[in-house]
């Protein structure tokens, strides 16, 4: 069997996410162009603590939470998908179909770099691919960046809120993966001597999705645990992760209804 790098196809697509929408997905669902995507629970509950008017959104096999809510009167769109690439895709196609057009996505991300610890911001500016979603959506030599203006927006904001909470900010290369136990060493000593900050299993797909589908989209990740050290170090229950994700998502909010 050929082991040929795999190529976006040229033809036409058989199930669009419009048309899946229409056939399984709630019909009713309103159109909302601003959407808040996260991956935790902490993250999740913050959201719903700052947003008013919230409306819980049906689960359904795309997302494990949906909801609708309001910040500063403007309306916006909650998505918590089940984590890694295809799910988290095929809930951002969904997302775009039903008329999303902004996408502030915040994650949690492991530090391959020595420096950058539990609590600190990574704000991808690039991307390494080792997952497989992008690879039907961009050619392999194509290399996944943020939406540029959402970016300044979103990184000029959380500068200044994590600015008084001795929280470091970084920017630089994200590694996304399938494959969250062959995180090796030869990697991470490679990985990091090219600039890439951290590694997690969404960035890289969701990056490639939003510039083949002509959408916003930027990521900002907090660390939740480090692998350059002798062993893991995971903090996934530290307070300085909370507080972390707390800012992204509160800097989040407020970029999405300033621009």
């Amino acid at each position: 069997m050929s082991n040929k790098s795999i190529t976006p196809g040229k033809g036409r697509e058989i199930i669009k996410p419009s048309d899946f929408k229409r056939g399984v997905v709630e019909a009713k669902s309103e159109s909302c162009s601003k959407y808040l995507v996260t991956f935790t629970e902490i993250a999740m509950n913050h959201a719903k603590h700052l947003l008013e008017n919230v409306e819980i959104k049906a689960k359904c096999t795309h997302v494990y939470q949906a909801f609708v809510g309001e910040y500063q009167g403007e309306k916006i769109y909650v998505l918590n998908p089940y984590f890694g690439a295809p799910a988290s895709v095929f809930a951002l196609e969904l997302a775009i179909a039903s008329g999303g057009k902004r996408f502030l996505v915040v994650g949690e991300a492991g530090a391959i770099k020595t420096g950058v610890n539990i609590g600190d911001v990574i704000l991808p500016t690039w991307a390494l691919r080792e997952e497989g979603t992008s690879y039907h959506y961009m050619p392999p030599d194509y290399i996944p960046k943020p939406s540029e203006r959402l970016f300044n927006a979103l990184k000029k904001e959380v500068k200044r809120q994590t600015g008084k909470e001795n929280i470091n900010v970084f920017e630089g290369g994200i590694w996304t993966t399938d494959a969250s136990f062959r995180e090796t060493e030869d990697k991470v000593r490679e990985y990091s001597k090219r600039g890439i900050l951290g590694v997690e299993m969404e960035s890289s797909a969701l990056m490639s999705v939003a510039k083949f589908r002509d959408v916003n989209l930027a990521v900002a990740l907090a660390v939740s645990d480090e692998l350059y050290r002798e062993r893991w170090n995971p903090g996934f229950d530290s307070k300085s992760l909370r507080k972390t994700e707390e800012i992204l998502i509160k800097a989040a909010l407020d970029v999405l209804i300033s621009i």
